[in-house]
């Protein structure tokens, strides 16, 4: 079974002064026994520097272990996806980070074509906002695939999170940070085929974080597809890579 961590941070964080290294990356990897990594920008670092899109992603290519995705710029520009990202990172788009969405977003011309393009490009999502904005974002996004971090637990309850999306088969959640409790609660009433393992290094460890999905009482197919499987469908992975 192919382990994919599907949340972790790249790079430096210009608000926090703190830099993930590779390295730190493939020592947990070889700690946890996880084979492949999802890295992204840290939020701060992709506002102040748009150019760390570019570095992660020569990083990527240059590691074969990583899977890049593209911080989305408030201007919401689309993932560029033929240059080899597997996904995008919406992150609290000009509003306060893991404090306030701004509404006016929603307002914004350049959002429908944003969403008809990110569509067109089949690439999945992460969208960190409040509950209110995330449930107006996904109503307007389509066949989307969109992925909410940590169950929800950054945005609000996580059980709201579950209740307001639990129909709605474009909306996948990462298990990050979140208890086993509230992952199992997910896995039963969603689905293992909406669920993605995920560490947010470094907020998390991927052993701690892991360890999480591995005490489930679900299936070998259930696991299989939260740590790995569901990863590699939304994002076309395997397909890609066998391409390459």
């Amino acid at each position: 079974m192919e382990i994919i961590d599907s949340h972790t941070h790249w790079g430096p964080s210009a608000q926090m002064g703190i830099t993930v290294t590779t390295d730190e990356l493939l020592r947990q990897a070889r700690q946890s026994g996880v084979d492949r990594i999802v890295i992204f920008p840290f939020p701060s670092q992709a506002l102040a520097d748009e150019g760390i899109n570019g570095e992660l992603l020569d990083e990527a290519r240059r590691i074969p272990q990583f899977i890049p995705y593209y911080y989305i710029p408030d201007d919401l520009r689309t993932i560029p996806g033929e240059k080899g990202f597997f996904g995008g990172k919406w992150h609290w788009t000009r509003g306060i980070s893991d404090c306030s969405s701004n509404y006016e977003v929603l307002d914004d011309p350049a959002l429908p074509e944003f969403l008809e393009q990110s569509e067109a490009i089949g690439l999945p999502l992460i969208v960190e906002e409040e509950l209110e904005f995330t449930e107006a974002l996904a109503k307007r996004s389509g066949k989307l695939n969109l992925i909410i971090p940590h169950l929800g637990m950054l945005g609000g309850n996580p059980l709201e999170f579950l209740a307001t999306f639990k129909k709605n088969e474009h909306v996948f959640f990462d298990t990050a940070l979140a208890t086993p409790q509230t992952i199992g609660r997910f896995v039963q009433e969603v689905g293992a085929e909406r669920i993605l393992f995920g560490s947010d290094i470094p907020f998390g460890t991927m052993k701690a974080e892991l360890q999480k999905v591995l005490s489930l009482a679900i299936g070998d197919r259930e696991r299989e597809a939260i740590l790995g499987g569901n990863l590699r469908r939304l994002t076309g992975l395997s397909c890609r890579r066998d391409s390459e």
